[in-house]
C-alpha cells in the first residue's frame, strides 16, 4: 500500500491588498463568515482520506498515484467520466502570517513591567488547491471533467491575490500575530469511469480541497506568553 499525499497547486499572492488596519482586533464572524474554524497548519483532512480504484474486471488498488493515473483517463474523449459527491463542507482555514513590514513573526510582550503593544502588521498568505491522489492537482480534470470546483462560487484560475493588514493589541504577558483566514470547500467524491483500461472503474474517496471565490480575512492570534500560537509557537 502506497500511502496517500496530498498535492498542492500555489495560489501566488500579493496583487491585491486587503485594506482592513482595524483600529481594534476583529472575529472572524464579524468579518462576514459564519463556517466553523480550521487551523490550517495542524489540519490533515486531506491526508486523511485513501483513495481506491476498483476496474471492471475486479482489480482493485489503493494507490494513490495508481487512482491519479486512472482519473487521467477521464481526459481521453473517448472515456464518460462522473463524480459523486458523499460528503462536502465548507471552513475557514486560517494560517499565522509573519510581519512583512518588519520580516518578523510573533510580537512578544513577555517582560515584566511591560507596556501595553499596539502595532499595524501586514502580511500575504498562499491558499491553495488540494487533492489526496499524489503529484500537482489537474484543475481542468476536476473542474471541467468531474463538475468539482466547476460552479461560479469557486475560485476559477490558479493564481489569487490575496493580503491582509490589521492592528494588533497585545497586552502584557502576551504575544501575537496576523493571521490570516479563506474559505473552503472540502468535499468526498466517488468517480464512475466508462471506457478506458479494463473498460470502466469507480473511484473511491476522493477528496477534494477548494478555495471559494471569496476574499481572505484578516485577524489577530494572541494568546498568553506561555500558551501556542496556531502555527506551534
Amino acid at each position: 500500500m502506497i500511502s496517500t499525499s496530498t498535492s498542492r497547486i500555489t495560489l501566488v499572492l500579493g496583487a491585491v491588498t486587503a485594506a482592513l488596519a482595524l483600529t481594534v482586533p476583529t472575529a472572524s464572524a464579524a468579518q462576514g463568515s459564519s463556517l466553523p474554524d480550521v487551523n490550517g497548519h495542524s489540519d490533515k483532512w486531506v491526508e486523511e482520506g485513501s483513495p481506491s480504484v476498483t476496474y471492471d474486471n475486479g482489480y482493485q488498488v489503493n494507490s494513490a498515484e495508481e487512482v491519479k493515473r486512472a482519473l487521467a483517463q477521464c481526459n481521453d474523449s473517448s472515456v464518460s467520466c462522473a463524480s459523486t459527491t458523499l460528503e462536502s463542507k465548507q471552513v475557514t482555514k486560517w494560517y499565522d502570517v509573519d510581519n512583512a513590514g518588519m520580516g518578523v513573526g510573533p510580537i512578544q510582550n513577555c517582560s515584566a513591567g511591560a507596556a501595553e503593544i499596539n502595532q499595524t502588521l501586514s502580511g500575504t498568505r498562499t491558499f491553495s488547491w488540494g487533492w489526496n491522489v499524489g503529484a500537482s492537482v489537474d484543475i481542468t480534470l476536476v473542474k471541467d471533467k468531474l463538475g468539482v470546483g466547476a460552479s461560479a462560487q469557486y475560485s476559477q484560475t490558479n493564481t489569487e491575490a490575496k493580503s491582509g493588514d490589521i492592528r494588533i493589541t497585545i497586552k502584557p504577558g502576551q504575544k501575537g500575530m496576523l493571521k490570516m483566514g479563506h474559505d473552503m470547500e472540502q468535499r468526498v467524491s466517488d468517480v464512475t469511469i466508462q471506457g478506458g483500461e479494463f473498460g470502466g472503474a469507480k473511484i473511491s474517496g476522493l477528496r477534494t480541497e477548494i478555495p471559494l471565490n471569496t476574499t481572505a480575512r484578516a485577524d489577530t492570534d494572541v494568546v498568553a506568553c506561555g500558551a501556542t500560537l496556531m502555527n506551534g509557537r
